[in-house]
């Protein structure tokens, strides 16, 4: 006979995961960030959101809204201790980071990093932009997003096909042409200095075009900005937009 756990100790065992392997920091920012959370799902207007991302899968037939925590994901221990659950940016989100950095979507490549089942990616094919790609580390996550951008084609949501690009978003390497980066808050301070590195490079490679970061809860926004070849464009509080500019050091 097979003994089920009770819910209490599933629950302990669920927070014996989240907490072994983490410094004393780690744990302090994913006790805020789920205490924030807490506090938004509770009030009228993140009630209003989720209705509007359940709303936008019953009409392309796509899987996004649903949250998965990282003990679900098929990412390594070292890697999940620098890496966030997943939850889905709001439609509303991409439409205001575009206004706030001031650019045409045409101009530039799309790069969500850490576009878990790829809904962003999907509206930056809708809007279009010259190119839309995610970068996802989870395998799972990824074979979600493809089959949502199937769903979403099929269904008239973008006749440009979204890319995807599955592992550490540390060692993707952006394509040509003008970039323009969308980030929320997918990891910590080790992969998106190496993210960093890789667009560095990359415009170094070639000076003349624009390399933009649109950072949306910027928890390590700071880091940017003491970067020399960033430039803060757009500071605020819940969007910071940064543009890779020549080495000023």
């Amino acid at each position: 006979m097979t003994i089920q756990p009770s819910a209490s100790s599933f629950g302990l065992s669920r927070v014996k995961r989240g907490v072994v392997g983490r410094s004393p920091t780690q744990l302090a920012n994913a006790a805020i960030k789920t205490v924030i959370a807490l506090l938004r799902q509770a009030t009228p207007s993140a009630r209003e959101a989720a209705r509007r991302d359940q709303a936008f899968d019953r009409r392309w037939g796509t899987d996004t809204s649903r949250q998965i925590g990282m003990n679900a994901l098929d990412f390594p221990t070292a890697l999940k201790k620098g890496s966030f659950h997943y939850q889905a940016s709001g439609a509303h989100i991409l439409d205001e980071t575009i206004m706030v950095a001031g650019i045409d979507p045409a101009d530039f490549t799309f790069i969500d990093y850490g576009c878990g089942k790829g809904r962003i990616v999907l509206l930056a094919a809708a809007k279009p932009f010259a190119r839309a790609i995610g970068v996802e580390y989870s395998a799972l996550l990824t074979e979600i997003a493809q089959a949502n951008s199937v769903a979403f084609a099929i269904r008239g949501g973008a006749t440009l096909v979204p890319e995807f690009w599955q592992g550490n978003a540390a060692d993707y390497v952006p394509p040509e042409g003008p970039l323009f980066c969308y980030l929320y808050n997918s990891f910590g301070a080790e992969i998106l200095a190496g993210c960093l590195d890789r667009l560095e490079a990359a415009k170094a490679s070639d000076p003349a075009r624009r390399i933009l970061l649109a950072y949306i809860n910027p928890q390590f926004g700071d880091l940017v900005a003491a970067r020399s070849c960033w430039h803060e464009s757009a500071p605020g509080y819940d969007i910071r937009v940064f543009e890779c500019v020549a080495d000023q050091a």
